[in-house]
């Protein structure tokens, strides 16, 4: 119930903030926000802003299918109705990106999103909160964690379209508004799964922690965000609304622009700030396809595009990145460019030295071990 308290305290004045939520009245009421849609008969944010479903996203080559629990999918504990979206004549293993909502929605709120990421040849998942209302932002965050789990399962389930398909170690964890806020919670979780994050994707997050020893009390309440809070080497990519605070007032300190500076700066991060956005600014084509290029980046391994997405956006007011396209390789630990024997060789010497090397260290599991040299191995094989 403290939980329940916060929330309806930090919500009170900006329950138009999520116009999913709204009957046609009070979205035609809400009209500088919001835009009733008359194909889905659901309100929308203006620009998309998690109505899901339907988002007008434009598809990539690859065609898809669906898991659901009834079909065999684990029914995760610490979420709610996960659907498991496959791309068709895509070449596996695939890499996997898991997407939760924003406050009051559901898993199939981001089916535009899964729909969207499944179709340039990822596995998408999206699950909602067990308690679409009440559920906090770290029982978001335990949720993703969760789908890490089911998916992997679903890689060793027989009967399973995916069975054998799916990457175990690559995974990206993703999340609109609250979810969003989840997301970056999730990379700071001690969990087994955790190490085959690969990088997270915050779409407008919010994110409230209550911590009354890093935090001041104020109304009762010890919220705030500092860096402490936000201690962690996974890649993350934020979106945020140029005006996203005139919404969301009561998030002030708190919004993707808080999360990017608070995060360290050894991180690889990003942040593109959209210009005259709000909370529904991730909706909008660049940021959709500078998320996708993240992935595609962090898990797929396509380095040649890079530079493109470093490159700052013509609809970005601000566009802050740590990346740098000249770093090493995953695997080459000698920087001579190439991920051959010689860099096999001194994974090796690091093992039977006990030495740590970040650029071995392949699986980011903190040590330099036979599984960093498989990973090289195959590397080199592919």
């Amino acid at each position: 119930m403290k939980y329940m308290s916060i929330l309806i305290f930090i919500l009170s004045n900006f329950i138009y903030a999520e116009c999913y939520e709204l009957n046609q009245a009070d979205c035609l009421y809400w009209s500088d926000y919001c835009e009733w849609n008359e194909e889905t008969n659901q309100c929308q944010e203006i620009g998309g802003g998690g109505g899901g479903g339907d988002g007008g996203f434009e598809l990539g080559p690859y065609d898809f299918e669906t898991i659901n629990e009834s079909q065999g999918l684990r029914n995760g504990p610490d979420y709610y109705n996960g659907i498991l979206y496959y791309p068709i004549d895509a070449e596996p293993p695939f890499k996997s990106i898991i997407f939760t909502p924003g406050y009051g929605g559901g898993s199939t709120s981001m089916a535009d999103w899964a729909e969207f990421f499944v179709s340039w040849g990822f596995t998408a998942m999206i699950i909602g909160p067990n308690d679409e209302i009440n559920e906090w932002h770290i029982g978001r965050a335990e949720g993703l964690i969760d789908a890490i789990t089911t998916i992997k399962q679903e890689n060793e389930r027989m009967a399973s379209p995916l069975y054998g398909m799916i990457d175990s170690d690559s995974f990206i964890v993703a999340g609109y508004s609250m979810g969003g806020g989840a997301s970056q919670i999730a990379l700071t979780l001690d969990h087994p799964n955790v190490s085959s994050i690969k990088a997270g994707i915050a779409l407008n997050p919010t994110i409230i922690l209550e911590d009354c020893d890093l935090c001041p009390i104020d109304g009762g309440y010890c919220i705030c965000l500092v860096p402490e809070m936000l201690d962690h080497d996974i890649p993350t990519f934020i979106v945020a609304g140029q005006f996203e605070l005139n919404e969301l007032p009561s998030y002030d300190g708190l919004l993707g622009q808080d999360i990017y500076d608070n995060t360290p700066e050894t991180t690889v991060k990003m942040l593109f700030e959209v210009a005259g956005g709000g909370h529904g600014a991730a909706y909008e084509t660049e940021p959709r396809e500078k998320a996708l290029q993240w992935a595609q980046y962090h898990l797929m391994g396509d380095v040649e595009i890079c530079e493109a997405l470093i490159e700052t956006p013509d609809t970005a007011s601000d566009f802050q990145t740590t990346l740098n396209c000249e770093q090493q390789l995953p695997g080459d630990i000698n920087g001579d460019t190439l991920i051959n024997v010689q860099d096999v060789i001194l994974a090796v010497n690091f093992i039977l030295s006990n030495q740590y090397d970040s650029n071995a260290d392949l699986n980011s599991d903190g040590s330099v071990n036979v599984q960093d040299v498989v990973l090289i191995l195959n590397l080199i094989l592919d």
